[in-house]
This record gives structure tokens, C-alpha cells and sequence, in this order.
């Protein structure tokens, strides 16, 4: 097996010329693919036997589809990530790869559960109103990748055990984190998600 691909690049230089530089584990430069390689990986580590999924490419949403547990089902995804961090730390970025000091240095979100709660029933809320094409779906799962420092599994598991989130048609969502050492997989979650109603933490 060939550590090159078809242009003559490493592995290493395939995925960092693909990847974001900031927050990017779950990033890649053409979209679809890497929307489907995170839809496989974190439903595969949440145990969830998936049969037949594929990219829907632009003819989203969803963004992928493929048979769960016999059900056709329609799988959303849609990466956590603090935007104005991101947006200030990739201007450093290039701002340093241009020769230039940055007006302001890299930096990371330093997330609080309120925060957490909040921008995951802000996304639950965004996908439940997507009109599906290609239905009809028999299930609907929305995938959260995310990258973001400050959401460690630990604390995230903490957080999460007394949230409960609301949908009108999302079955299920699953939080994808980074690859953490320390567990050797990218922890899942499953959020608790009941029908529409109030954010509460029970």
C-alpha cells in the first residue's frame, strides 16, 4: 500500500492540503466527502449499524442517506464550532503565513454548558426545518462533529447527562468529538430528545 497519492504526495501532505488549519479533525476541503467520512465514523462509534450510506453531494439536504436498522433513513451533518474564534484565528494564521504579526493571536473558545446547550438546540432547530429531498424517510439523524478545545469528553459527558433537547422531526442526534489519546476514538454521544418544547436541564 502506497503512502503517496495519484499527484505524488504523502499521506501527510494529501490531508493537510485538504484539512482546515484551525479546528479541523473533522474538516475537509471538498465538503461532501468529509460530511460523509464524519457521518460514518461517529455513527459507527455510537454502535449504530449503518448499511448502504452515502453522499447526497449538492443534492442536499440531507447530506447523506442509507438504511438503518431497515429504516430509509436521512442523515444531517453540521459541525459545533464557535465561529468568531475561528474566523479571528484563521486571519492569525494567514496573517503569519504572509510575514505579517497578527492584529490579534489565535485563540480558542473556552465553552460553558449554557454556551453547549444553547448552540446544539441552535443546530436541532436549523436541521428540523430543512425541507429532505429524496424522501420519504422513515428516520432522521442529525451528526455534530466538532473540533473545539474546551469540549473535553469528561466534561462534555457531565453537561450533557442532565440536558434534554427538543425536535419535531430529528429522530436522533449524535455529538462527534475530536480523537482523544487518552480513549483512543472520537467519544459520541447521543443527546436525550424529546418532541418539541422548551430547552430544560433536568
Amino acid at each position: 500500500m502506497s503512502d503517496e497519492d495519484d499527484g505524488g504526495r504523502s499521506l501527510g501532505e494529501t490531508i493537510e492540503t485538504n484539512i482546515r488549519p484551525w479546528n479541523g479533525f473533522w474538516s475537509w476541503k471538498d465538503k461532501p466527502i468529509g460530511e460523509l467520512g464524519a457521518a460514518r465514523e461517529i455513527l459507527a462509534v455510537a454502535g449504530i449499524d449503518v448499511r448502504d450510506l452515502v453522499s447526497r453531494g449538492k443534492d442536499d439536504p440531507p447530506d447523506c442517506e442509507g438504511n438503518i436498522d431497515g429504516c430509509r433513513t436521512a442523515v444531517e451533518v453540521t459541525e459545533l464550532v464557535h465561529e468568531p474564534t475561528l474566523k479571528r484565528s484563521l486571519k492569525a494564521l494567514q496573517q503569519r503565513a504572509s510575514g505579517m504579526e497578527p492584529n490579534k493571536p489565535e485563540a480558542y473558545f473556552v465553552w460553558q454548558q449554557a454556551d453547549l446547550i444553547h448552540a446544539l438546540q441552535e443546530r436541532i432547530d436549523q436541521k428540523d426545518r430543512a425541507k429532505l429531498k429524496g424522501g420519504p424517510y422513515q428516520r432522521y439523524i442529525l451528526v455534530i462533529p466538532t473540533d473545539e478545545m474546551f469540549l473535553d469528553a469528561s466534561q462534555v459527558e457531565k453537561w450533557l447527562s442532565s440536558a434534554t433537547f427538543q425536535a419535531d422531526r430529528i429522530s436522533d442526534v449524535l455529538l462527534g468529538l475530536a480523537y482523544e489519546p487518552e480513549s483512543k476514538c472520537c467519544p459520541v454521544f447521543k443527546l436525550h430528545v424529546i418532541r418539541r418544547g422548551p430547552t430544560v436541564l433536568r
